[in-house]
């Protein structure tokens, strides 16, 4: 699948790293705990210190959209378990969705979904940090590894 690029000015002001990540999201319930809602197992497109790009092809679990949150609440909150390293414990994150966008070059139709970190459960924000940080520079063979796996 190949993505078109926009030709404008980055406006982003921290690296992103595009990998496959292994990421468990559950929605936040009113009282701000993981509801009844069964978790969704997703990849992500790219992560920096600020926030993930999620894919996914559904989006409603349970009757709750993922892009809206759960039934009353105002915002759309996540808790997500990032698996930086597999085997290792996974970063625990709270975000909000910001944005989406629906992927039309696939064959089926696919989600992205851009989530901003509000809240880093620990040394979660430090980990990502000390991870995006071993990772730069190795940018171009870490996409050219993940589109090989992309999709699976």
């Amino acid at each position: 699948m190949s993505k078109i690029k926009s030709k404008g000015v980055e406006k982003r002001k921290f690296f992103r790293l595009e990998l496959p990540l292994q990421v468990t999201v559950r929605i936040l319930t009113e009282e701000g705990v993981p509801g009844g809602i069964r978790p969704l197992k997703l990849k992500s497109n790219n992560i920096s210190e600020q926030g993930i790009c999620l894919e996914t092809r559904q989006i409603v679990v349970d009757s709750v959209n993922i892009l809206s949150g759960s039934p009353g609440a105002r915002e759309n909150l996540l808790n997500m378990e990032i698996e930086l390293v597999p085997g290792e414990e996974p970063v625990v994150v709270i975000g909000e969705v910001c944005w989406y966008d629906v992927l039309r070059e696939t064959e089926e139709f696919m989600y992205q979904v851009g989530v901003v970190f509000l809240e880093f459960e620990g040394h979660a924000k430090e980990r990502i940090k000390l991870f995006l940080k071993s990772h730069k520079g190795q940018e171009s063979l870490i996409s050219k590894i993940s589109a090989l796996f992309k999709h699976d």
